[in-house]
């Protein structure tokens, strides 16, 4: 196994949270965080709808058009050796959220499986605050918090980056955890 890999972190959603990290594996596990970012889809879409109206496409299919755009620009970035996201989730009072999530995740995996022939690893929520926090139910801000406290992982601009942006690292923690990294 090598030593040092990059990974494109991802928190699936309206707003996209995204992180683009290089992982040390030895002496010990290292997190470099070296940039992080939060695309606003419905702000995104609604230039773009304002931009290029038609009758056609109504105000979902130009926040995927624009959730595309902004997928293959992160995925070019660098070229990365694995991509993470955090797996779909239903709530029950969210089901179009739910169905969001799963296009968003199909658009993602066909732009990683297909033209960068990768497999996109997908972690379910409860599991990643299991591995970053100890405890699968935790919110946001102790992700955060676990994050920032976390001694492996390092983030630039920390006090920058939004809930979203720290989700994807947690995602990238867990990921490495879960699917990378081979037990000693």
């Amino acid at each position: 196994m090598r030593n040092q890999i990059s990974i494109l972190a991802l928190d699936l959603g309206k707003n996209l949270g995204w992180a683009r990290c290089t992982c040390i594996f030895r002496p010990e596990l290292r997190i470099d965080v070296v940039h992080h970012g939060t695309e606003h889809l419905d702000v995104l879409a609604t230039e773009r709808m304002n931009r290029e109206y038609n009758e056609v496409y109504d105000f979902n299919r130009f926040r995927m058009i624009v959730y595309e755009e902004v997928i293959r620009k992160l995925t070019s970035l660098v070229k990365f050796d694995s991509f993470v996201a955090e797996d779909v989730f239903c709530k029950y009072n969210q089901v179009s959220a739910f169905k969001s999530l799963v296009l968003y995740k199909e658009i993602l995996e066909k732009v990683v499986n297909v033209e960068y022939q990768k497999r996109l690893y997908t972690i379910p929520p409860t599991l990643i605050k299991k591995h970053i926090a100890g405890y699968g139910h935790d919110d946001k801000t102790l992700v955060q918090q676990a994050v920032l406290n976390n001694p492996h992982i390092s983030v630039k601009n920390p006090d920058k980056a939004t809930s979203h942006e720290f989700d994807a690292i947690a995602g990238c923690w867990a990921a490495i955890h879960e699917y990378l990294m081979i037990p000693v």
